[in-house]
């Protein structure tokens, strides 16, 4: 045990720093879980709106997007369930990576753990269990929380075997991830690569929940996300794979033990190949980028492919609720049923673009934040000796981001238009992806040079990024579930954009948003170039 000395007090130590961040994230989370679930009966409380929207969650598309949906007779609180899991199990993952990076491989690069260790008595893997306890005591908040919040609630069709399950089991799923992701944070050396092999690993385990969920629900079993829909709420209300998840998270702590007991401080299980000391292509900070960011640029386009492959896959079945009706066909006919299927296709391409968007921003904007990461570890000041400017550094930074965010948006609609019109009989003209795409790309702007802006100007005020793209997330998909009025709507971005391609884009707010972006761009320039480098 006394591996473990003085883990409460690094524990403390840990809540100390992280309560504002845990406390933001458990206000966003639940507060919006508890309010569309108190808002649900009044949008899906008929028998006439159950039978619209559970028709049109068992279709393939949204199978895949949220994930399936039990059959036979539909309640409200099964409908709220079943679009609620998949979705929120995603964020408390983000949360739980975000803490768990933070508490294990990002205080070992800043000193702070080899610090602690050499110069108090403190046992080796006390840091290690006081990350893990960090991430159970925040999970049990928002079980607890939630769970009562959605008690409060008492939509129609819900008990309380089946309340207490669905908030358990998302933050089972969050901390069982969170623990996947300190052994991650043991294998390589830096917090950059921690969060690419983390996503990658969520990447991987969201691709094969949903193509198990449209083919063969039998194998979602081989995603620990899909084991959220095994629970089977309101319903069967299964608590084994809560039982299972618990179980996953406890061996990847045991794993995460193991590694760290046959390793180095500030060093990582895989090494990193120093590779050759002189290089042609090494001429300067843009090569440099391109060098260092190869490996997450070709990680983030295959991801995006296979992404759009995958939702592309399934769109010739998303027209069929409707065209497989006897009495619609004779109806509308056989041109007015190819109308129907092609706008229920493009409404939902409308709606990958927008996930698409929010992909691409989160990659572009990663590039852009990692010149704060390499400022403050001093890195810079290796580049800094060349004689060139500040400007000409944050440039190239923000131009990268910038093409690989547009190239990623591309990439993924290009291949979901690639699948999509294999598995159609009527194809979709490539007209409405390029007008998905044209018409996204202001908000990635925006979101990008927001960035840029809080760099330049204040560093340490940069992860409202991160909280405003959550927020405009929520607000585009929930937004109209929780009733929020029409100004609150126009907040997020997306809002200007979610009716394309169905509709023509328009231009005016688009070009509002370039306007911004360019003069926060313009004020990240002037900030930066005038400011002193952090440390």
């Amino acid at each position: 045990m006394e591996q473990y000395t003085q883990t409460w007090t690094l524990l403390k130590a840990n809540l100390k720093r992280d309560w504002v961040k845990i406390f933001a994230w458990l206000l966003v989370l639940v507060g919006v879980f508890v309010a569309v679930a108190a808002k649900f009966d009044g949008i899906y409380g008929t028998t006439k709106q159950i039978a619209a929207i559970g028709s049109t969650l068992r279709s393939k598309a949204m199978v895949a997007l949220i994930g399936s949906v039990p059959d036979g007779h539909l309640t409200t609180a099964l409908i709220f369930a079943s679009e609620m899991a998949v979705f929120w199990g995603l964020f408390i993952i983000i949360f739980n990576y975000s803490l768990a990076v933070g508490a294990s491989r990002g205080q070992e690069e800043s000193g702070l753990t080899e610090m602690v260790l050499g110069g108090h008595p403190v046992g080796r893997l006390a840091p290690l269990l006081a990350a893990a306890l960090e991430l159970l005591i925040a999970n049990g908040l928002f079980a607890l929380i939630t769970g009562a919040g959605t008690m409060i609630a008492n939509m129609p069709g819900s008990d309380a075997n089946g309340t207490w399950l669905s908030a358990v089991a998302i933050a089972a799923v969050g901390w069982a991830f969170g623990m996947i992701a300190l052994i991650f944070s043991q294998l390589v050396a830096d917090s950059h690569n921690v969060s690419m092999y983390n996503y990658a690993f969520l990447g991987i385990a969201y691709l094969i929940r949903m193509m198990a969920d449209v083919s063969n629900p039998t194998y979602t079993w081989l995603s620990p996300l899909g084991w959220l829909e095994k629970t089977e709420i309101y319903t069967n209300n299964n608590w084994w794979p809560v039982v299972m998840l618990v179980v996953l998270g406890a061996l990847a702590f045991l794993a995460a033990v193991v590694l760290n007991s046959n390793r180095d401080i500030d060093a990582g299980v895989i090494h990193v190949n120093p590779g050759s000391r002189k290089s042609r292509f090494l001429r300067g900070p843009a090569t440099l980028l391109i060098w260092n960011q190869k490996s997450l640029t070709i990680f983030w386009m295959i991801g995006m492919a296979v992404l759009g492959a995958s939702y592309g896959s399934v769109f010739n079945s998303i027209g069929k609720i409707f065209n497989t009706s006897p009495t619609i066909q004779k109806v509308l006919g056989q041109s007015g049923i190819r109308h129907l299927e092609q706008s229920q296709v493009l409404s939902f391409v409308g709606l990958l673009g927008i996930i698409f968007s929010l992909l691409a921003v989160i990659a572009g904007v990663m590039i852009v934040n990692h010149l704060m990461t390499q400022e403050r570890r001093g890195y810079l000041q290796m580049v800094m000796t060349k004689p060139q400017s500040r400007s000409y550094l944050l440039a190239v930074y923000v131009i990268f981001g910038l093409v690989l965010a547009a190239g990623l948006l591309f990439v993924a609609l290009i291949s979901a238009m690639g699948a999509g019109n294999v598995v159609m009989s009527h194809p979709i003209a490539f007209k409405y992806f390029w007008r998905t795409f044209i018409a996204n790309l202001p908000s990635i702007a925006l979101f990008m040079a927001l960035m840029v802006g809080l760099i330049g100007v204040y560093p340490r005020l940069r992860s409202l990024v991160w909280a405003y793209l959550g927020i405009s997330f929520l607000i585009t998909y929930f937004g109209n579930l929780m009733d929020l009025p029409k100004w609150a709507l126009k907040i997020s971005p997306f809002y200007w954009t979610k009716k394309v391609p169905i509709e023509s884009i328009n231009a005016t707010p688009l070009m509002w948003m370039l306007a911004i972006a360019v003069v926060l761009i313009v004020i990240g320039f002037v900030g930066y170039k005038n400011r002193d480098l952090e440390s």
